[in-house]
């Protein structure tokens, strides 16, 4: 397996890093299999444990096993979805309500395969807020200022929901952009009243012993549902149909490890995404969606409507490509 490296035909502001398949599950196969070249398909991905499913697929040769040649390059979503509009990389990943409101924007993206799903029993991006705030309720966060990874995105969506669903008046309530690296300290210093945090910055601020967790704020959308999957172009999805399909299943084989085996992934993933081990070692660990089931998103469309986030209800499917509907469910 090629160890990480800068990703040369990448440019722009945004780290880049690559992670590829595994040489030795390669070596495994049979000389007729390994004969035929894999197929080569760049996924963009986030450096954060989401990602889990899919380098759990490249370590356990799921992919190489299909025939295909994953490489994950290490972006950020916006610049992975303007990559794979342009055709840089061919298939990225982002949180479901940004594709949801992308394709209500006309953006053609396709979803493929899933990735992380909310588990209300060990939710892993919540609202936490500082101990000696005063804050018991949702209706002590009128007026305040809580920081968010992103405007728009599924968390600061969810808290928004969250405080209007709980007594609290979100119209009230300023959100502001802050790195998550950086939101522990925004609380420490007063900037911000509270945070909604992934992890594993959620167990960095947790192990300071100066904050807690506050909200469930995900129950506010619905208590299961797919939080983030892997999309492409249709154009590209449908000429390459079987490499899809293929590359589909091998995912959703990675996910199904991840769920099952996460002291064996974990140094996997502080590895490839450079985390502290430490911290790692005591961060809630994701859950992995093992199916692409359209009623797992079509609940969060519904959800987003209901909370005026988005104009209007459409059918889940008609996000999904056709091309991978027989075997993702």
């Amino acid at each position: 397996m090629r160890a990480l490296q800068n990703s040369p035909w990448l440019s722009g502001d945004v780290p880049r890093r690559t992670f590829l398949g595994a040489t030795a599950a390669f070596a495994a196969l049979p000389a007729v299999a390994r004969a035929q070249a894999a197929q080569h398909l760049i996924v963009g991905a986030s450096a954060v444990d989401g990602t889990t499913g899919l380098v759990a697929a490249v370590r356990q040769g799921y992919f190489t096993k299909a025939g295909v040649d994953v490489e994950i390059a290490v972006y950020g979503g916006a610049a992975s979805a303007a990559a794979v509009a342009g055709g840089s990389i061919q298939l990225g990943s982002s949180n479901l309500v940004t594709l949801i409101k992308a394709h209500l924007n006309g953006l053609p993206f396709q979803l493929v395969a899933p990735i992380s799903a909310y588990d209300p029993n060990n939710p892993t991006q919540v609202l936490i807020a500082r101990n000696d705030a005063g804050i018991t309720k949702a209706l002590d966060l009128n007026g305040k200022t809580i920081a968010v990874t992103s405007l728009g995105d599924l968390l600061s969506t969810a808290t928004l929901a969250w405080i209007d669903q709980n007594g609290g008046n979100s119209s009230t309530v300023k959100l502001v952009e802050i790195p998550p690296a950086a939101e522990a300290a925004a609380l420490d210093e007063g900037r911000v009243q509270a945070a909604a945090l992934s992890e594993p910055f959620l167990s960095q601020a947790l192990a300071t012993g100066r904050v807690h967790i506050f909200a469930k704020i995900f129950d506010a959308i619905a208590p299961h549902f797919v939080e983030a999957a892997i999309f492409g172009m249709p154009d590209y999805i449908n000429a390459h149909a079987d490499l899809i399909q293929r590359f589909a299943r091998a995912a959703i084989e990675g996910n199904r490890f991840a769920n099952q085996h996460p002291d064996q992934t974990l140094p996997w993933m502080v590895e490839f995404a450079k985390l502290d081990p430490t911290v790692m070692r005591n961060a809630r660990r994701e859950h992995f969606a093992e199916s692409l089931d359209p009623a797992q998103i079509q609940v969060e469309i519904d959800s987003l409507v209901k909370l005026k986030v988005i104009d209007r209800r459409f059918d889940a499917r008609d996000m999904i490509s056709p091309v991978v509907l027989p075997v993702t469910r």
